[in-house]
């Protein structure tokens, strides 16, 4: 009896042998699928929210759109000014993109045109405004955590462009931010 017992047990220890192998396979090959798998990126964390403040509150504040030149921040009539800040509550630093999305425009696409300022005064881009779409006003601008940044856009109508318009005739945008963190070295 003992031949038996002892076959017995070299034949469990020789299973118990096998399943370790396999169990120290199945969890190789599973962690190495898991690593390939993996993208870079492929975790996404909030840092926190972005908030933008009209400054000027949300109507439009202008006397008439007249036909006129490029005016400049101190410009007081026959421009539609807009200022507005971008505020971050994260824990982490940003590049954003600022946008103004056109979802109506009576006006011609040329007729309108556009410049953004930052804060501190320098002009950031300018450009013409089609009927509709979306215009990019800004690009990689860097916010810092817990920080705010200020912005101001002219919209004009341009001399020389079709000024046969309507004071009836309506233009209706809204400003879009995507903002990116900043990867750390």
């Amino acid at each position: 009896m003992e031949a038996s017992d002892r076959k017995k047990d070299i034949f469990y220890l020789i299973l118990l042998i096998l399943t370790m192998i396999t169990m120290i396979v199945g969890i190789t090959f599973t962690y190495f699928s898991l690593m390939a798998k993996e993208k870079t990126d492929s975790t996404v964390i909030k840092a926190g929210t972005l908030a933008i403040n009209y400054i000027d509150g949300q109507t439009i504040n202008t006397y008439a759109l007249l036909p006129t030149n490029e005016p400049n921040l101190n410009t007081k009539y026959s421009v539609y000014k807009k200022s507005f800040s971008v505020s971050s509550s994260g824990t982490l630093d940003q590049n954003m993109d600022i946008y103004l999305t056109v979802t109506r425009s009576d006006f011609e696409t040329g007729d309108l045109h556009f410049s953004f300022y930052d804060g501190a005064g320098n002009k950031l881009n300018t450009g013409s405004i089609p009927n509709s779409g979306i215009i990019l006003l800004s690009s990689n601008v860097f916010l810092s955590a817990g920080n705010v940044k200020t912005f101001t856009i002219l919209i004009w109508l341009q001399d020389g462009s079709n000024n046969e318009y309507d004071d009836k005739d309506y233009f209706v945008a809204g400003f879009d931010v995507e903002a990116r963190q900043v990867e750390l070295q």
